[in-house]
């Protein structure tokens, strides 16, 4: 106890001021110097465990708080300075100062083994270039790992594709199992409808073998031939066809068989059982293995024998017709040229030069439809008529009713080669023509004037007939109309135009062209 009394004793010694004999500007010269210096060694110390404890990963950090301990007591000793200018605890300051030498000895002494470690650290270029090492490593193994995961996403993706694909492939056999099974089932039903269509067609239905033996046939070919099945397999085609027949047959089976024909189909004859004669439509199609190489024939065979004693009967009454057709055709012809001869003597008893002209043309009338039925009478085909060849002939007759020049008026005819017409259509269209052409005969060409008349007929894409009649003369008048004129040949042609169901148009300024379109019945 005496000791502590003594230790912390203030009666023993003067304090420290008396030293700077209490001088205010000195007192307060080290007053403040010692305690801003103990202030700046206390934050030091906080300073440095702070960045310790922030640093966990800091090497010797023990260091840093012997370095803390060290400070500390250095800024109590200053503190104990500033104590001691008042209270001489001279024991207290010297204990605090032995202290701060402990710790500084302590320190100083750790740091001697401690300098050759911390100079084994490394340097901050040896840091930056590990840093930048240990980077270009992260990169490159991030680049690895980024070569991995696509590596893995192709692998994958390439696994759901295969995957993908193997479930279409099975879902696609799946379904061709189906459909396989499906045709099946529906080949067996086609079999079965095809064995009973073969069995009772109403048709005859024969397997040929390439060499003419039957393989197979069905009853209604038995009943054809009057033959039983096993008794036809002991025979060939050719053994029950006709002589005349077999050459026209074989020559179709020839071609079949080199590919140059798919199926033929002939109308030919067979020997019954009873020697009687039967005629059949026959078609024949080839059935070839898969290497193309024949494999049978197949044979359809219908009876015709009945339709054909009535083609037969057909072709008689035909001919017969086409015989009376001829007869009325010539009769007409010569009637008509009867009431033209009657118009001819009539016209000897005129007098009157207007009524003479309206006789003749008449007379020219009738003679045109007279030609007409001739033609008909001479033609192939006793409905129509090759109106090109009639209308030169018309044409003919006109010129020479006329007593025409033919080294002054010329004619140019241009019909399409082959156009055949009815009677309806011929009759009007011809009375047309005859109007046209007498009219250019008569009025065109005054005073022996020369000129070119043309007559024109062609069938355009419509399906339409365009009749064109054109003379180079003197033309109509500038007021012509043709539903007011008086001339009785223009009416007709009016009339005429409508009966065929046409048109019709007349130009007259430079000569006179009538254009008539009528539609091809």
């Amino acid at each position: 106890m005496e000791f502590l009394n003594s230790f912390f004793s203030t009666n023993q010694f003067i304090p420290h001021g008396h030293c700077y004999l209490w001088k205010p500007q000195l007192v307060w010269l080290h007053l403040l110097s010692d305690v801003l210096t103990a202030l700046a060694y206390y934050s030091i110390p906080v300073m440095l465990v702070y960045f310790v404890r922030k640093r966990r990963d800091l090497p010797f950090d023990w260091i840093f708080l012997m370095f803390s301990t060290f400070i500390v007591a250095c800024g109590t000793t200053h503190l104990m300075d500033v104590w001691t200018l008042w209270y001489p605890t001279y024991w207290l300051s010297g204990l605090i100062k032995a202290i701060t030498a402990l710790v500084s000895v302590a320190t100083a002494i750790e740091l001697v083994p401690l300098i050759p470690q911390a100079l084994a650290l490394p340097s901050p270029a040896q840091l930056e270039a590990a840093n930048s090492q240990l980077a270009k490593e992260i990169a490159e193994r991030k680049r690895t790992e980024e070569v991995l995961r696509e590596s893995e996403q192709r692998l994958e993706s390439m696994v759901e594709e295969r995957t993908a694909e193997l479930t279409r492939i099975n879902q696609s056999l799946q379904a061709e199992i189906t459909q396989r099974h499906q045709m099946e089932v529906a080949l067996r039903e086609s079999e079965q409808r095809f064995r009973s269509a073969f069995h009772q067609a109403a048709v005859g239905i024969a397997y040929v073998a390439i060499d003419g033996r039957w393989l197979l046939v069905n009853q209604r070919l038995c009943d054809i031939f009057g033959y039983t099945l096993q008794e036809l397999q002991l025979l060939t085609f050719q053994d029950i066809t006709h002589p005349d027949d077999l050459e026209t047959d074989l020559k179709y089976v020839d071609q079949i068989l080199a590919d140059r024909i798919q199926t033929y189909s002939i109308e030919k004859r067979y020997f019954r059982k009873d020697t009687s004669i039967v005629w059949v439509n026959l078609t024949v199609a080839l059935m070839r293995e898969s290497s193309k190489e024949p494999k049978y024939f197949i044979s359809v065979i219908e009876d015709i024998s009945d339709r054909k004693h009535s083609q037969e009967q057909i072709k008689a009454s035909l001919l017969e017709k086409e015989v009376l057709l001829k007869e009325i055709y010539h009769r007409v012809k010569n009637n008509l040229q009867v009431i033209s001869s009657l118009l001819n003597l009539q016209s000897a008893y005129i007098k009157d030069k207007d009524d003479l002209a309206i006789f003749q043309q008449t007379q020219q009338r009738i003679a045109s439809i007279a030609l007409i039925h001739e033609k008909l009478y001479q033609s192939q085909d006793l409905a129509r008529i090759n109106f090109g060849e009639y209308i030169r002939d018309l044409v003919a007759s006109l010129f020479t009713a006329y007593e025409v020049n033919e080294d002054t008026i010329t004619v140019s005819i241009n019909i399409d080669e082959g156009v055949l017409l009815g009677l309806d259509t011929a009759i009007p269209c011809s009375l047309i023509i005859h109007e046209l052409v007498s009219n250019s005969l008569k009025y065109a060409f005054p005073a022996d004037k020369h000129g070119l008349i043309c007559i024109e007929l062609h069938q355009n894409n419509d399906n339409n007939f365009i009749l064109r009649v054109s003379d180079d003369g003197i033309g109509l008048p500038s007021n012509f109309d043709l539903q007011k004129v008086a001339s009785l040949g223009l009416q007709l042609v009016d009339a005429l135009t409508s009966q065929l169901g046409g048109t019709l148009k007349i130009k007259g300024e430079m000569g006179v062209e009538s254009q008539l379109k009528f539609p091809s019945i």
